[in-house]
């Protein structure tokens, strides 16, 4: 189960060592040899994908998924993904990846797969190609690209998981017959699989917090598996016939594991919280989908949560110090934000209208330069205002 034996395996391992993970071994035929292994950049190995721009200007309705790679860029997300297409041939296909992930943060998707012809040139302008994208191309790209997502979703995983306290709750609610985990305190994603067993080693990195289970279709087992693992939960979804659950004295229905000592405080924070794990669901999950061709859901879901951490990296980089920060905020507030694109030999240049947004994003750090792109051709990308 490659899924769970990464999840172990990221448990310990530090940023340098997931992306050493992806990447393919080298070549013993190849000239240069002699080089250190990981001297190159992860991207570096990527080539021009065909019929990449390279010269020419396109104004897009959206810089938001340009606004997205910073945030994957920090935490080695970038890094990795050239490595791990390549580990299975499909270092070329880098653009489409990206293509996937821009319809995240894009408009909605009309009757789960009809989309805006706006949409569509955005994400072909941020994964560097002419429109328009051909959806049954990026389905063959979701079938194919399967084997290397784990480790995608295994270098986000770590990046959340070092980084949360264990004094703050996680959040698990069911998104698409399967389990979100999310970190409460900034809404960051960490995990999405099929059943609670396969969450337990993230829940332990995180430092065995306690879990608040919001409304949503749990897979059946879920309560059991919980509390059979010794996690301290807590949720107002009525058990099922059998689950080891008590119903704690409270004012509205609300269970945890049957021996178990929740902090009833947590009580008072999970209508909130229930309602943030659902509008998140909604506005990813449902009415965005990257794939809506795909037979598979393992794309859909890798580019759902590496969207909901840029989105959530910018909210809490901007407004946490004034207000609870929600990914959705930044997908609402920057979701029109136009850009200029232009396109050169070495660079990718992004420029969006001077005003407060462009000088809140300047001040968050959030237009530095993120370099050596993969599915740009190791291309820079930059950002200014004009």
């Amino acid at each position: 189960d490659l899924p769970r034996l990464l999840a172990d395996f990221l448990a310990s391992a530090d940023r340098a060592e997931a992306v050493r993970l992806a990447r393919p071994p080298a070549d013993p035929h190849a000239p240069n040899t002699d080089q250190r292994p990981g001297a190159a950049g992860g991207s570096a190995a990527v080539g021009m994908a065909a019929g990449a721009r390279t010269t020419g200007e396109v104004q897009v309705w959206s810089a938001l998924p340009f606004l997205l790679t910073g945030p994957l860029a920090r935490i080695g997300y970038l890094d990795a993904i050239g490595p791990a297409l390549a580990g299975v041939e499909l270092a070329e296909d880098a653009p489409l990846f990206a293509a996937a992930l821009a319809y995240k943060v894009l408009g909605e998707t009309a009757r789960g797969w009809r989309r805006a012809e706006r949409d569509g040139e955005a994400a072909a302008a941020f994964a560097g190609l002419p429109p328009p994208l051909a959806e049954e191309r990026l389905a063959d790209f979701a079938r194919r690209a399967g084997p290397a997502l784990p480790v995608l979703d295994g270098v986000l995983a770590l990046a959340v998981c070092r980084g949360h306290d264990p004094v703050d709750p996680l959040l698990l609610t069911g998104a698409d017959d399967g389990l979100l985990l999310i970190d409460a305190h900034g809404m960051f994603p960490i995990a999405w699989t099929p059943e609670a067993t396969a969450l337990l080693p993230y829940w332990h990195s995180c430092g065995r917090p306690p879990v608040l289970l919001c409304d949503g279709p749990l897979p059946p087992g879920t309560l059991r598996e919980l509390a059979s693992a010794g996690v301290p939960f807590l949720t107002a979804v009525r058990p099922l016939r059998g689950d080891p659950v008590a119903r704690l004295p409270w004012r509205t229905p609300l269970w945890a594991a049957e021996g178990a000592a929740p902090d009833i405080r947590l009580a008072a924070e999970l209508p909130a919280h229930t309602q943030r794990c659902t509008a998140l669901v909604t506005a990813l999950v449902t009415e965005r989908r990257a794939v809506p061709l795909a037979r598979d859901g393992a794309l859909e879901r890798t580019v759902t949560l590496a969207a909901a951490l840029g989105l959530s990296t910018i909210a809490w980089t901007l407004w946490r110090d004034r207000e609870t920060p929600d990914p959705l905020s930044a997908l609402a507030r920057f979701a029109d934000l136009a850009a200029t694109v232009r396109y050169e030999r070495a660079a990718v240049r992004v420029r969006v209208p001077m005003g407060r947004r462009h000088a809140d994003l300047q001040r968050g750090g959030l237009l530095a330069d993120v370099p050596d792109v993969a599915w740009l051709g190791g291309r820079t990308l930059t950002f200014s205002a004009g």
